[in-house]
């Protein structure tokens, strides 16, 4: 387990902006990446240069996909995506991260569909068979907020970090 992981294992998605010229050292040296998520003063980055999708990313995924682990294209990319940081914990798993390339397509994949007309895809016997996490999505109103809100989030920090160039550094704390 990493040093700095204080929030280690609730399990939400985090992402961060990073700019090409921090990618690089981070593929050279690892620890660049924790540093940069639990930076060592103990704060956490904070908007516009992060996002937490919070419980709502594993059904953002399915939602997108179709599928609980899988999926093809920039929508398969978006959540559980990326390269892999080898050698890297990030408290629930590796670092991951997209180059600017990746995130220009997801955040182009991400103008359709809008937050109303991916929720129109949920079914909670289908979010129950894939076991979505957290397990228990019944879709009313109080979660579809809540996925909605996420999910519009999402889309606009891609679009920022694709209209400004920036790479990301993805992870589940």
């Amino acid at each position: 387990m990493s040093s700095g992981t204080a929030n280690c294992c609730v399990n939400d998605r985090c992402y961060l902006r990073v700019s090409p010229d921090q990618l690089r050292p981070m593929m050279l040296t690892p620890s660049v990446a924790r540093d940069l998520a639990y930076p060592p003063d103990g704060s956490y980055p904070e908007l516009p240069r992060s996002l937490d999708l919070d419980k709502a990313w594993h059904l953002i995924h399915f939602l997108l996909t179709g599928e609980a682990w899988g999926g093809d294209g920039p929508l398969g990319q978006v959540v559980l995506g990326g390269k892999e940081l080898p050698d890297t914990d990030a408290g629930c798993g590796p670092f991951r991260t997209l180059d600017p390339q990746e995130v220009r397509e997801i955040s182009e994949a991400l103008a359709s569909p809008d937050a109303q007309s991916l929720w129109l895809r949920f079914d909670p016997a289908s979010a129950e068979a894939a076991q979505i996490y957290p397990q228990g999505w019944v879709g009313d109103d109080i979660e579809r907020e809540y996925g909605c809100q996420n999910y519009e989030a999402l889309r606009l920090f891609f679009a920022a970090s694709a209209a400004d160039g920036d790479a990301l550094l993805m992870y589940i704390r």
